[in-house]
Protein backbone atom coordinates (compact mmCIF):
# COMPACT_ATOMS: atom_id res chain seq x y z
CA UNK A 1 0.00 0.00 0.00
CA UNK A 2 1.40 3.59 -0.82
CA UNK A 3 1.93 5.74 2.07
CA UNK A 4 -0.75 8.43 1.70
CA UNK A 5 0.33 12.24 0.73
CA UNK A 6 -0.67 14.26 3.45
CA UNK A 7 -0.05 17.61 1.65
CA UNK A 8 0.86 20.97 3.53
CA UNK A 9 -2.84 22.19 2.54
CA UNK A 10 -4.41 19.28 4.06
CA UNK A 11 -1.90 19.82 6.83
CA UNK A 12 -2.53 23.92 7.60
CA UNK A 13 -6.47 23.22 6.84
CA UNK A 14 -6.33 20.36 10.21
CA UNK A 15 -4.51 23.04 12.31
CA UNK A 16 -7.06 25.80 11.75
CA UNK A 17 -9.52 23.57 11.66
CA UNK A 18 -8.51 22.19 15.27
CA UNK A 19 -7.54 25.04 16.44
CA UNK A 20 -11.36 26.14 16.33
CA UNK A 21 -13.13 23.45 17.49
CA UNK A 22 -11.52 19.70 17.77
CA UNK A 23 -13.45 17.52 19.92
CA UNK A 24 -12.00 16.63 23.21
CA UNK A 25 -9.63 19.54 23.01
CA UNK A 26 -10.23 21.29 25.70
CA UNK A 27 -7.94 24.21 26.61
CA UNK A 28 -5.23 23.02 23.76
CA UNK A 29 -4.95 23.75 20.33
CA UNK A 30 -2.88 22.21 17.71
CA UNK A 31 0.60 23.32 17.35
CA UNK A 32 0.80 23.87 20.97
CA UNK A 33 4.02 22.87 22.64
CA UNK A 34 5.15 23.62 26.32
CA UNK A 35 8.14 23.20 28.03
CA UNK A 36 8.73 23.60 31.91
CA UNK A 37 11.31 22.25 34.80
CA UNK A 38 10.97 17.98 35.31
CA UNK A 39 9.96 18.64 38.60
CA UNK A 40 8.09 14.61 39.04
CA UNK A 41 10.86 13.41 38.00
CA UNK A 42 14.01 13.13 41.03
CA UNK A 43 16.18 11.48 38.21
CA UNK A 44 16.32 14.52 35.43
CA UNK A 45 19.28 15.53 34.88
CA UNK A 46 20.04 19.30 35.55
CA UNK A 47 18.90 21.37 32.62
CA UNK A 48 16.27 18.71 31.42
CA UNK A 49 12.73 19.98 30.29
CA UNK A 50 9.48 18.19 30.69
CA UNK A 51 6.51 19.38 28.04
CA UNK A 52 4.11 18.35 25.36
CA UNK A 53 2.90 18.49 21.92
CA UNK A 54 -0.19 19.05 20.88
CA UNK A 55 -1.00 16.99 17.48
CA UNK A 56 -3.58 16.32 15.38
CA UNK A 57 -5.66 12.83 16.81
CA UNK A 58 -5.92 11.75 13.09
CA UNK A 59 -4.01 13.69 10.34
CA UNK A 60 -6.30 12.70 7.72
CA UNK A 61 -9.89 14.00 9.68
CA UNK A 62 -9.51 17.38 11.16
CA UNK A 63 -12.49 16.85 12.98
CA UNK A 64 -11.13 13.70 15.03
CA UNK A 65 -9.67 15.73 17.55
CA UNK A 66 -5.89 16.27 19.37
CA UNK A 67 -3.82 14.20 20.77
CA UNK A 68 -0.90 15.59 23.44
CA UNK A 69 2.62 13.51 22.89
CA UNK A 70 4.56 13.99 26.27
CA UNK A 71 7.97 15.27 25.53
CA UNK A 72 11.65 15.27 27.09
CA UNK A 73 13.92 17.75 26.20
CA UNK A 74 18.24 18.26 27.03
CA UNK A 75 19.22 21.56 25.31
CA UNK A 76 22.52 21.33 22.84
CA UNK A 77 25.12 22.32 24.89
CA UNK A 78 27.32 23.49 21.68
CA UNK A 79 27.35 27.30 20.92
CA UNK A 80 26.36 25.70 17.14
CA UNK A 81 22.92 24.27 17.29
CA UNK A 82 21.97 21.40 14.50
CA UNK A 83 18.68 20.99 15.33
CA UNK A 84 16.70 17.57 17.22
CA UNK A 85 17.42 13.95 17.61
CA UNK A 86 14.54 11.91 18.62
CA UNK A 87 15.49 8.65 20.27
CA UNK A 88 13.42 5.83 21.01
CA UNK A 89 13.99 3.23 23.33
CA UNK A 90 12.13 0.54 21.74
CA UNK A 91 9.18 -1.69 22.80
CA UNK A 92 6.70 -1.29 21.55
CA UNK A 93 5.25 0.04 24.67
CA UNK A 94 8.26 1.72 26.22
CA UNK A 95 7.97 5.46 27.04
CA UNK A 96 10.77 7.04 25.86
CA UNK A 97 10.83 10.84 27.89
CA UNK A 98 13.69 9.42 30.19
CA UNK A 99 16.00 9.23 27.55
CA UNK A 100 16.02 12.75 27.27
CA UNK A 101 15.60 14.13 30.70
CA UNK A 102 17.67 11.88 32.75
CA UNK A 103 19.94 10.50 29.72
CA UNK A 104 20.22 13.25 27.49
CA UNK A 105 23.70 13.95 28.89
CA UNK A 106 24.95 10.79 27.37
CA UNK A 107 23.17 10.64 24.05
CA UNK A 108 24.87 13.94 23.65
CA UNK A 109 28.34 12.02 23.83
CA UNK A 110 27.19 9.63 21.43
CA UNK A 111 25.83 11.55 19.22
CA UNK A 112 27.31 15.32 19.74
CA UNK A 113 26.55 18.47 21.97
CA UNK A 114 25.36 20.26 19.02
CA UNK A 115 21.63 18.55 19.04
CA UNK A 116 19.06 19.05 21.06
CA UNK A 117 17.68 15.49 22.55
CA UNK A 118 14.01 14.72 22.07
CA UNK A 119 12.97 12.17 24.18
CA UNK A 120 9.16 11.10 23.84
CA UNK A 121 6.37 8.56 24.56
CA UNK A 122 4.65 7.50 21.14
CA UNK A 123 1.18 7.32 20.94
CA UNK A 124 -1.14 5.39 23.49
CA UNK A 125 2.03 5.00 25.93
CA UNK A 126 3.64 6.51 28.87
CA UNK A 127 2.10 10.27 29.97
CA UNK A 128 1.06 10.72 26.21
CA UNK A 129 -2.85 11.42 25.80
CA UNK A 130 -5.29 9.44 25.12
CA UNK A 131 -3.46 6.69 27.16
CA UNK A 132 -4.22 3.11 25.93
CA UNK A 133 -6.84 2.31 28.89
CA UNK A 134 -8.74 -0.82 28.42
CA UNK A 135 -8.79 -1.83 31.78
CA UNK A 136 -9.63 -0.06 34.93
CA UNK A 137 -5.90 -0.50 36.47
CA UNK A 138 -3.02 -2.22 35.56
CA UNK A 139 -3.42 -4.88 38.81
CA UNK A 140 -6.76 -5.31 37.20
CA UNK A 141 -4.80 -6.52 33.99
CA UNK A 142 -2.83 -8.54 36.07
CA UNK A 143 -5.75 -9.99 37.12
CA UNK A 144 -7.08 -11.20 33.97
CA UNK A 145 -3.84 -12.35 32.74
CA UNK A 146 -2.74 -14.52 36.25
CA UNK A 147 -2.10 -17.88 36.15
CA UNK A 148 -3.22 -18.20 32.78
CA UNK A 149 -0.90 -18.79 29.78
CA UNK A 150 0.13 -15.37 29.11
CA UNK A 151 1.19 -15.21 32.86
CA UNK A 152 2.80 -18.97 33.14
CA UNK A 153 3.84 -18.94 29.60
CA UNK A 154 3.88 -22.52 27.09
CA UNK A 155 5.20 -25.49 29.01
CA UNK A 156 6.91 -27.88 26.46
CA UNK A 157 8.11 -31.10 27.35
CA UNK A 158 11.46 -32.12 26.55
CA UNK A 159 10.65 -34.30 23.63
CA UNK A 160 8.88 -32.47 21.14
CA UNK A 161 7.59 -35.27 19.18
CA UNK A 162 5.50 -36.60 21.82
CA UNK A 163 2.26 -36.26 20.60
CA UNK A 164 0.62 -35.30 23.68
CA UNK A 165 2.83 -32.27 24.23
CA UNK A 166 1.21 -31.72 21.09
CA UNK A 167 -2.21 -32.45 22.04
CA UNK A 168 -1.65 -30.41 25.57
CA UNK A 169 0.35 -27.42 23.44
CA UNK A 170 -3.06 -26.61 20.98
CA UNK A 171 -4.99 -26.71 24.31
CA UNK A 172 -3.17 -24.19 25.90
CA UNK A 173 -2.87 -22.41 22.05
CA UNK A 174 -7.29 -22.71 22.91
CA UNK A 175 -7.14 -21.14 26.17
CA UNK A 176 -4.33 -18.18 24.40
CA UNK A 177 -7.01 -17.27 21.58
CA UNK A 178 -10.33 -17.23 23.95
CA UNK A 179 -8.00 -14.82 26.55
CA UNK A 180 -6.77 -12.65 23.52
CA UNK A 181 -10.12 -12.23 21.94
CA UNK A 182 -11.71 -11.54 25.66
CA UNK A 183 -9.19 -8.71 26.16
CA UNK A 184 -9.71 -7.16 22.48
CA UNK A 185 -13.46 -7.24 22.75
CA UNK A 186 -12.91 -5.62 26.49
CA UNK A 187 -9.84 -3.10 24.82
CA UNK A 188 -13.49 -2.32 22.26
CA UNK A 189 -15.60 -1.99 24.94
CA UNK A 190 -13.67 0.89 27.02
CA UNK A 191 -11.68 2.61 23.93
CA UNK A 192 -13.52 2.05 20.91
CA UNK A 193 -12.35 4.16 18.01
CA UNK A 194 -9.86 5.84 20.24
CA UNK A 195 -7.77 2.67 19.56
CA UNK A 196 -7.66 3.24 15.85
CA UNK A 197 -4.25 5.94 16.68
CA UNK A 198 -1.59 3.61 17.87
CA UNK A 199 0.05 2.38 14.76
CA UNK A 200 3.82 3.27 13.72
CA UNK A 201 2.24 5.37 10.77
CA UNK A 202 0.89 7.57 13.03
CA UNK A 203 3.82 8.02 15.42
CA UNK A 204 5.90 8.73 12.18
CA UNK A 205 3.64 11.52 10.96
CA UNK A 206 3.91 12.69 15.08
CA UNK A 207 7.68 13.44 14.72
CA UNK A 208 7.46 15.02 11.03
CA UNK A 209 5.16 17.36 13.21
CA UNK A 210 6.89 18.06 15.78
CA UNK A 211 10.53 18.53 14.29
CA UNK A 212 8.42 21.21 12.58
CA UNK A 213 7.24 22.85 15.98
CA UNK A 214 10.68 22.75 17.01
CA UNK A 215 12.99 23.31 13.99
CA UNK A 216 11.16 24.70 11.29
CA UNK A 217 8.77 23.71 8.40
CA UNK A 218 12.16 23.25 5.94
CA UNK A 219 13.82 21.51 8.81
CA UNK A 220 14.85 17.44 8.16
CA UNK A 221 14.35 14.64 10.98
CA UNK A 222 16.87 12.97 12.59
CA UNK A 223 16.16 10.38 14.92
CA UNK A 224 18.03 7.19 16.82
CA UNK A 225 15.63 4.29 17.36
CA UNK A 226 16.67 1.15 18.99
CA UNK A 227 14.63 -2.03 19.13
CA UNK A 228 11.12 -1.60 17.54
CA UNK A 229 12.47 2.13 17.53
CA UNK A 230 14.32 0.52 14.16
CA UNK A 231 11.16 -0.10 12.76
CA UNK A 232 9.58 3.28 13.72
CA UNK A 233 13.26 4.47 11.56
CA UNK A 234 12.10 1.97 8.62
CA UNK A 235 8.80 3.67 8.12
CA UNK A 236 10.09 6.68 8.43
CA UNK A 237 12.72 7.15 5.66
CA UNK A 238 9.74 5.10 3.40
CA UNK A 239 7.15 7.40 4.41
CA UNK A 240 8.98 10.40 4.05
CA UNK A 241 12.30 10.09 2.08
CA UNK A 242 12.66 13.63 1.53
CA UNK A 243 12.25 14.46 4.99
CA UNK A 244 15.58 12.57 6.10
CA UNK A 245 18.53 14.25 7.55
CA UNK A 246 20.31 11.58 9.75
CA UNK A 247 18.62 8.38 10.78
CA UNK A 248 20.30 5.39 12.94
CA UNK A 249 18.13 2.37 13.31
CA UNK A 250 19.99 -0.31 16.10
CA UNK A 251 18.76 -3.87 16.90
CA UNK A 252 17.06 -3.60 13.88
CA UNK A 253 13.36 -5.40 13.32
CA UNK A 254 12.33 -6.43 9.90
CA UNK A 255 9.77 -4.19 9.31
CA UNK A 256 8.17 -6.09 6.46
CA UNK A 257 7.27 -8.54 8.63
CA UNK A 258 6.43 -6.37 11.34
CA UNK A 259 4.25 -5.24 9.39
CA UNK A 260 2.76 -8.19 6.61
CA UNK A 261 3.31 -11.48 8.75
CA UNK A 262 1.55 -12.88 11.12
CA UNK A 263 3.34 -12.85 14.51
CA UNK A 264 3.11 -16.49 14.98
CA UNK A 265 5.40 -17.01 11.86
CA UNK A 266 8.28 -14.71 13.19
CA UNK A 267 10.28 -16.72 15.61
CA UNK A 268 11.51 -18.73 12.24
CA UNK A 269 13.28 -15.23 11.04
CA UNK A 270 13.88 -13.28 14.59
CA UNK A 271 15.46 -16.30 16.60
CA UNK A 272 18.07 -17.55 14.33
CA UNK A 273 20.97 -16.56 16.75
CA UNK A 274 19.11 -16.70 19.99
CA UNK A 275 20.35 -20.54 20.97
CA UNK A 276 23.80 -19.26 20.50
CA UNK A 277 23.93 -16.56 22.73
CA UNK A 278 22.52 -18.98 25.02
CA UNK A 279 25.56 -20.59 24.50
CA UNK A 280 27.50 -17.97 24.42
CA UNK A 281 26.48 -17.01 28.10
CA UNK A 282 27.40 -20.70 29.40
CA UNK A 283 30.67 -20.82 27.46
CA UNK A 284 31.50 -17.52 29.02
CA UNK A 285 30.43 -18.11 32.15
CA UNK A 286 32.86 -21.23 32.36
CA UNK A 287 35.74 -19.28 31.06
CA UNK A 288 34.83 -16.54 34.26
CA UNK A 289 34.83 -19.36 36.81
CA UNK A 290 33.52 -19.61 40.33
CA UNK A 291 34.55 -16.73 41.54
CA UNK A 292 33.00 -14.83 38.71
CA UNK A 293 30.12 -16.55 37.55
CA UNK A 294 27.58 -18.86 40.00
CA UNK A 295 26.97 -21.44 38.11
CA UNK A 296 30.56 -22.63 37.50
CA UNK A 297 31.31 -25.41 39.89
CA UNK A 298 34.88 -25.82 39.25
CA UNK A 299 37.19 -24.72 37.27
CA UNK A 300 37.14 -27.42 34.75
CA UNK A 301 34.09 -26.89 33.91
CA UNK A 302 32.91 -26.46 30.25
CA UNK A 303 30.18 -24.10 28.93
CA UNK A 304 28.26 -27.63 27.66
CA UNK A 305 28.54 -29.03 31.45
CA UNK A 306 26.97 -26.15 32.98
CA UNK A 307 24.87 -25.64 29.81
CA UNK A 308 23.22 -29.78 29.91
CA UNK A 309 22.96 -28.48 34.24
CA UNK A 310 20.60 -25.94 33.30
CA UNK A 311 18.26 -27.33 30.75
CA UNK A 312 17.90 -30.43 32.61
CA UNK A 313 16.51 -28.27 35.53
CA UNK A 314 14.59 -26.30 32.84
CA UNK A 315 13.06 -30.18 31.57
CA UNK A 316 12.20 -30.96 34.74
CA UNK A 317 9.90 -28.21 35.75
CA UNK A 318 8.05 -29.53 32.80
CA UNK A 319 7.03 -32.77 35.13
CA UNK A 320 7.39 -30.87 38.81
CA UNK A 321 7.31 -27.07 39.18
CA UNK A 322 9.11 -25.71 41.77
CA UNK A 323 6.92 -24.01 44.69
CA UNK A 324 7.80 -20.47 45.17
CA UNK A 325 6.22 -19.06 48.32
CA UNK A 326 8.81 -16.31 49.04
CA UNK A 327 7.87 -14.43 45.62
CA UNK A 328 6.45 -11.13 45.78
CA UNK A 329 3.63 -12.87 43.79
CA UNK A 330 3.96 -16.10 45.50
CA UNK A 331 3.32 -18.96 43.10
CA UNK A 332 5.22 -21.86 40.66
CA UNK A 333 8.04 -21.49 38.82
CA UNK A 334 7.01 -23.79 35.60
CA UNK A 335 8.72 -24.63 32.62
CA UNK A 336 7.30 -21.38 30.43
CA UNK A 337 8.29 -19.08 32.93
CA UNK A 338 11.68 -20.38 33.09
CA UNK A 339 12.36 -20.58 30.07
CA UNK A 340 10.85 -16.69 29.26
CA UNK A 341 13.34 -15.99 32.34
CA UNK A 342 16.24 -17.15 30.50
CA UNK A 343 15.03 -15.46 27.22
CA UNK A 344 14.83 -11.88 28.81
CA UNK A 345 18.54 -12.72 30.66
CA UNK A 346 19.81 -12.99 27.05
CA UNK A 347 18.95 -9.54 26.03
CA UNK A 348 21.10 -8.10 28.07
CA UNK A 349 24.63 -9.91 28.54
CA UNK A 350 25.54 -7.02 31.38
CA UNK A 351 23.18 -9.12 33.43
CA UNK A 352 25.04 -12.45 33.00
CA UNK A 353 25.84 -12.60 36.39
CA UNK A 354 23.02 -11.85 38.23
CA UNK A 355 21.06 -14.18 36.32
CA UNK A 356 23.71 -16.80 36.93
CA UNK A 357 23.04 -15.94 40.74
CA UNK A 358 19.39 -16.55 40.29
CA UNK A 359 19.17 -19.47 38.33
CA UNK A 360 21.94 -21.45 40.73
CA UNK A 361 19.56 -20.25 43.64
CA UNK A 362 16.85 -21.80 41.62
CA UNK A 363 18.50 -25.02 41.30
CA UNK A 364 19.07 -25.37 44.39
CA UNK A 365 15.31 -24.97 45.26
CA UNK A 366 14.48 -21.24 45.90
CA UNK A 367 13.09 -19.62 42.51
CA UNK A 368 12.04 -16.54 44.28
CA UNK A 369 14.60 -14.27 42.29
CA UNK A 370 13.34 -15.95 39.23
CA UNK A 371 10.24 -15.84 39.64
CA UNK A 372 10.34 -11.96 41.01
CA UNK A 373 12.04 -11.23 37.72
CA UNK A 374 9.09 -12.72 35.75
CA UNK A 375 6.35 -10.88 37.43
CA UNK A 376 8.35 -7.51 37.50
CA UNK A 377 8.23 -7.69 33.32
CA UNK A 378 4.74 -8.32 33.59
CA UNK A 379 4.13 -5.29 35.50
CA UNK A 380 6.50 -3.40 33.27
CA UNK A 381 3.18 -3.25 30.93
CA UNK A 382 0.43 -1.22 32.34
CA UNK A 383 -2.15 -2.20 29.86
CA UNK A 384 -2.64 -3.34 26.07
CA UNK A 385 -0.18 -0.61 24.81
CA UNK A 386 2.30 -2.83 23.25
CA UNK A 387 -1.02 -4.64 21.17
CA UNK A 388 -2.09 -1.32 20.55
CA UNK A 389 0.51 -0.73 18.55
CA UNK A 390 1.28 -3.99 16.77
CA UNK A 391 -2.06 -4.82 15.72
CA UNK A 392 -2.56 -1.45 14.20
CA UNK A 393 0.20 -2.04 12.39
CA UNK A 394 -0.02 -5.60 11.50
CA UNK A 395 -2.13 -6.45 8.03
CA UNK A 396 -5.42 -7.86 8.44
CA UNK A 397 -4.63 -12.18 8.06
CA UNK A 398 -7.21 -15.17 8.56
CA UNK A 399 -7.72 -16.02 12.13
CA UNK A 400 -4.91 -19.98 12.25
CA UNK A 401 -6.43 -22.49 13.83
CA UNK A 402 -4.66 -23.34 17.45
CA UNK A 403 -3.27 -26.67 15.37
CA UNK A 404 -1.87 -24.26 12.54
CA UNK A 405 -0.32 -22.04 15.29
CA UNK A 406 1.32 -25.33 17.14
CA UNK A 407 2.91 -27.10 14.40
CA UNK A 408 4.55 -23.93 12.95
CA UNK A 409 5.94 -23.51 16.93
CA UNK A 410 7.63 -26.92 17.05
CA UNK A 411 9.09 -26.60 14.15
CA UNK A 412 10.75 -23.61 15.24
CA UNK A 413 11.19 -25.06 18.92
CA UNK A 414 13.13 -28.17 16.70
CA UNK A 415 14.54 -26.47 14.11
CA UNK A 416 15.49 -23.04 14.92
CA UNK A 417 15.25 -22.15 19.04
CA UNK A 418 14.29 -24.05 22.10
CA UNK A 419 13.10 -20.08 23.03
CA UNK A 420 10.44 -19.79 20.53
CA UNK A 421 7.15 -20.46 22.64
CA UNK A 422 8.65 -18.14 25.09
CA UNK A 423 9.14 -15.65 22.79
CA UNK A 424 4.74 -15.59 22.40
CA UNK A 425 4.30 -14.03 25.76
CA UNK A 426 7.92 -12.47 26.42
CA UNK A 427 6.75 -10.22 23.19
CA UNK A 428 3.18 -9.86 23.49
CA UNK A 429 2.11 -9.14 19.90
CA UNK A 430 -0.32 -12.41 19.54
CA UNK A 431 -4.07 -12.51 18.89
CA UNK A 432 -3.96 -9.20 16.26
CA UNK A 433 -6.49 -11.50 14.25
CA UNK A 434 -9.45 -10.46 16.67
CA UNK A 435 -8.22 -6.81 17.11
CA UNK A 436 -11.48 -4.57 16.75
CA UNK A 437 -10.66 -1.63 14.68
CA UNK A 438 -8.66 -0.13 11.48
CA UNK A 439 -6.34 2.15 11.94
CA UNK A 440 -6.51 5.31 9.86
CA UNK A 441 -2.95 4.77 7.80
CA UNK A 442 -1.47 1.26 7.45
CA UNK A 443 1.82 1.60 5.86
CA UNK A 444 2.74 -1.75 3.85
CA UNK A 445 5.31 -0.49 1.90
CA UNK A 446 7.22 0.48 -0.61
CA UNK A 447 10.45 -0.43 1.48
CA UNK A 448 13.17 0.74 -1.07
CA UNK A 449 13.05 4.10 -0.96
CA UNK A 450 15.85 6.13 -2.13
CA UNK A 451 17.54 8.49 0.35
CA UNK A 452 19.36 11.93 -0.49
CA UNK A 453 20.80 11.57 3.33
CA UNK A 454 21.61 7.69 3.76
CA UNK A 455 20.44 5.96 6.81
CA UNK A 456 23.18 4.11 9.39
CA UNK A 457 22.12 0.47 10.36
CA UNK A 458 23.61 -1.41 13.10
CA UNK A 459 23.52 -4.98 14.37
CA UNK A 460 25.26 -7.60 16.55
CA UNK A 461 26.63 -10.52 15.33
CA UNK A 462 24.94 -12.26 17.87
CA UNK A 463 21.46 -10.31 19.27
CA UNK A 464 18.55 -12.86 20.26
CA UNK A 465 15.97 -10.60 19.19
CA UNK A 466 17.05 -8.92 16.71
CA UNK A 467 19.56 -10.61 14.23
CA UNK A 468 21.63 -9.75 11.85
CA UNK A 469 20.18 -11.02 8.92
CA UNK A 470 17.46 -8.59 9.41
CA UNK A 471 19.84 -5.71 9.56
CA UNK A 472 21.41 -7.03 6.21
CA UNK A 473 17.81 -7.54 5.08
CA UNK A 474 16.83 -3.96 5.62
CA UNK A 475 20.11 -2.44 3.94
CA UNK A 476 19.65 -4.62 0.98
CA UNK A 477 16.37 -3.13 1.23
CA UNK A 478 16.93 0.54 0.65
CA UNK A 479 20.20 0.03 -1.14
CA UNK A 480 23.83 1.13 -1.17
CA UNK A 481 23.45 4.55 -1.76
CA UNK A 482 20.77 4.83 0.82
CA UNK A 483 21.57 2.97 3.64
CA UNK A 484 25.02 1.48 5.13
CA UNK A 485 25.33 -1.00 7.73
CA UNK A 486 27.93 -1.26 10.47
CA UNK A 487 28.14 -4.50 12.73
CA UNK A 488 28.91 -4.83 16.24
CA UNK A 489 31.03 -8.06 16.94
CA UNK A 490 29.31 -8.86 20.29
CA UNK A 491 25.99 -10.43 22.34
CA UNK A 492 23.36 -8.53 23.37
CA UNK A 493 19.61 -6.34 21.99
CA UNK A 494 20.79 -3.58 20.03
CA UNK A 495 24.36 -2.34 20.04
CA UNK A 496 24.03 -0.29 23.45
CA UNK A 497 23.81 -4.51 25.06
CA UNK A 498 27.48 -3.32 25.29
CA UNK A 499 30.06 -0.92 24.81
CA UNK A 500 32.16 -0.29 21.51
CA UNK A 501 34.11 3.09 21.14
CA UNK A 502 34.75 1.73 17.46
CA UNK A 503 30.93 1.55 16.75
CA UNK A 504 30.11 5.23 18.93
CA UNK A 505 32.83 7.34 17.02
CA UNK A 506 30.96 6.19 13.72
CA UNK A 507 28.04 6.93 15.28
CA UNK A 508 29.78 10.48 16.58
CA UNK A 509 30.66 10.98 13.21
CA UNK A 510 27.29 10.20 10.92
CA UNK A 511 25.67 12.74 13.10
CA UNK A 512 28.69 15.46 12.50
CA UNK A 513 28.94 15.30 9.13
CA UNK A 514 26.88 12.37 7.51
CA UNK A 515 30.38 10.00 7.23
CA UNK A 516 29.87 6.84 7.06
CA UNK A 517 31.77 4.00 7.88
CA UNK A 518 33.75 2.21 5.72
CA UNK A 519 31.78 -0.77 3.90
CA UNK A 520 32.12 -4.37 5.66
CA UNK A 521 33.00 -1.96 9.15
CA UNK A 522 33.30 -4.79 11.71
CA UNK A 523 33.52 -2.81 15.56
CA UNK A 524 34.38 -4.76 18.59
CA UNK A 525 32.88 -4.16 21.94
CA UNK A 526 34.87 -3.30 24.95
CA UNK A 527 33.76 -5.26 27.59
CA UNK A 528 32.89 -8.78 29.24
CA UNK A 529 29.67 -10.20 30.29
CA UNK A 530 31.66 -10.62 33.57
CA UNK A 531 34.61 -8.73 34.33
CA UNK A 532 37.81 -9.95 35.25
CA UNK A 533 38.39 -8.19 38.49
CA UNK A 534 42.09 -9.30 38.08
CA UNK A 535 42.59 -8.65 34.27
CA UNK A 536 44.50 -5.30 33.39
CA UNK A 537 42.81 -2.43 32.88
CA UNK A 538 42.49 -0.77 29.64
CA UNK A 539 44.00 2.81 29.20
CA UNK A 540 41.50 5.60 27.52
CA UNK A 541 42.36 8.57 26.53
CA UNK A 542 40.40 11.35 28.54
CA UNK A 543 38.09 11.85 25.57
CA UNK A 544 37.42 8.07 25.73
CA UNK A 545 37.24 7.36 29.06
CA UNK A 546 33.96 9.63 29.33
CA UNK A 547 32.73 8.01 26.63
CA UNK A 548 33.07 4.81 27.85
CA UNK A 549 30.89 6.36 31.09
CA UNK A 550 28.73 7.64 28.55
CA UNK A 551 28.27 3.96 26.80
CA UNK A 552 28.04 2.11 30.49
CA UNK A 553 25.07 4.65 31.36
CA UNK A 554 23.06 4.37 28.45
CA UNK A 555 23.63 0.58 29.05
CA UNK A 556 21.92 0.57 32.46
CA UNK A 557 19.35 3.43 31.59
CA UNK A 558 17.86 0.51 28.61
CA UNK A 559 18.58 -2.35 30.52
CA UNK A 560 18.35 -1.48 33.99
Amino acid sequence: MQPQVLKLSQLVATLLVCAAACPGSGAYSVGDIQWSLCTGDPDAVPGAECGYAVVPLDYFNASAGVAKIALGRYNATSSTRKGSVFVNPGGPGAPGVALATESGPFFQQLIGEEYDIIGFDPRGIGQTEPATQCYPSPAARLAFIANTVLDRGYDVAPNLNDPFNRYHLIQTQRDADGLYKSQFEICGQTMGEGLRYMGTSTVVRDIDFITTLLDGKDALINFYGLSYGSAIGQYLVNMLPERVGHVVIDGVLDAVSWATVPSYKWERTFLVYTDDVYKLFMSECAKAGPSQCALTKNANETGEDILARVEDFVNNLYYEPLPVPDATAPGILTNGRARVYILNALISPTSWPDAARDIVQALSGNGTAMLNVDNEGLQETKDLERSAVSCNDARPFAPPTPEQVIDQQLYDQAHVSRFSLATVTSEPDAGCQFWPVTPPERFQGPWNRTLKNPMLIISNTLDPATPLTSGQRAQERQGNDSARLLIQDGPGHTSLALPSLCKSKAVRAYFVNGTLPAVDTVCPVDASPFPNATAATQVLSQADSALFESLTHLTNAIFG
